[in-house]
């Protein structure tokens, strides 16, 4: 499973695990937007003539600011802040403000204009420390056809999705630059050390969940509901009847995703749902990499296998 899915998949966990309130709903509803906008970008992208020779990298982190698409060829660095709204867009030049008009009301906005400055002038100092003068340009790309630019923005030209391949093929065209195998090397280097970690620390203080507040149990990896019980040598759902001798496996990758890695026995207790001693001691077994510490001050490392995900992924996904 690729790092950009982690942040879908970390949200659809929290939204499926508790009461979610109104920050929390609006924070899931964006992220599956977001994700929704780059999966199209992305299908156009595979449309465009350009160089044999491109990289495509989704959702980069750079000095904690994250970048949506960047698109590399020998010709060309261009990151691509993708929008997936629906209304009338508005961006102001003297305020720096960013607002839209949709059913009516008017609604301010983060200014994906400024985002995108931001994520450049990053990105090329980056590329200049590794003395790499190649110049990095932007896109803000509206991936809804019922989202219209009314005011476009100065500093970077807002496109709809459609234009995408033509507008990477004509700045391709006229770049007076063309880096060798050597530079793009580098440049791979300098966006691949900058991965979305396994879990966002800040997650739950940002949207106000407590970690009392969220549901815990084994899901059935059938009907996805939380909480199968433990018969026997298997777990059974009690809403599908669906009976898997592993369901607690890819549990334990949603407590990665939210809390991180690292575990102890009561915590594999208190995320599973389980009172017997043995059974965990199978299971940290089964599923840790590495251990730290003595007794009951040891911690594990889990091992983290997010495909085991992707058909809840997946079904999340359906429902945007």
């Amino acid at each position: 499973m690729k790092t950009y899915e982690l942040s879908v998949l970390r949200i659809s966990i929290l939204n499926s695990r508790t009461e979610c309130n109104l920050k929390a709903k609006q924070s899931y509803r964006n992220v599956k937007a977001g994700f929704s906008g780059e999966e199209k970008v992305m299908k156009y992208l595979e449309e465009a003539r350009l160089t044999s020779k491109v990289e495509i990298y989704r959702n980069v982190v750079l000095d904690h600011v994250q970048i949506d698409v960047i698109v590399v060829t020998p010709k060309l660095i261009c990151i691509l802040e993708v929008k997936n709204m629906k209304g009338e867009f508005y961006f102001d030049p003297i305020t720096q403000q960013f607002y839209r008009i949709i059913d009516g009301n008017k609604e301010g906005m983060r200014n994906p204009e400024l985002q995108l400055q931001r994520a450049v002038k990053l990105l090329q100092a980056r590329l200049h420390r590794k003395e790499l003068e190649m110049p990095v340009k932007g896109l803000i790309v509206f991936a809804s056809r019922a989202g219209i630019v009314i005011k476009p923005p100065t500093l970077f030209p807002a496109i709809p999705i459609d234009a995408v391949c033509d507008s990477l093929e004509r700045m391709e065209a006229m770049s007076q630059k063309l880096m060798t195998t050597e530079e793009m090397k580098k440049v791979k280097h300098s966006l691949k050390q900058n991965s979305i970690p396994v879990h966002d620390d800040e997650l739950l203080e940002r949207l106000g969940i407590e970690r009392v507040m969220i549901l815990t149990g084994v899901r059935c990896m059938s009907c996805f509901c939380v909480g199968m019980q433990r018969i026997y040598s298997t777990w059974l759902c009690g809403s599908c009847g669906c009976r898997d001798k592993n369901a607690h496996m890819a549990t334990l990758q949603e407590y990665q995703l939210l809390f991180g890695r690292q575990i102890t026995s009561k915590d594999v207790m208190w995320w599973l749902g389980i009172e017997d001693k043995h059974l965990v001691k199978r299971v940290l077994k089964q599923m840790s990499e590495d251990s730290m510490g003595t007794n009951r001050s040891r911690h594990y490392k889990l091992k983290f296998e997010p495909w085991l995900l992707s058909h809840f992924l997946a079904t999340e996904m359906k429902k945007f």
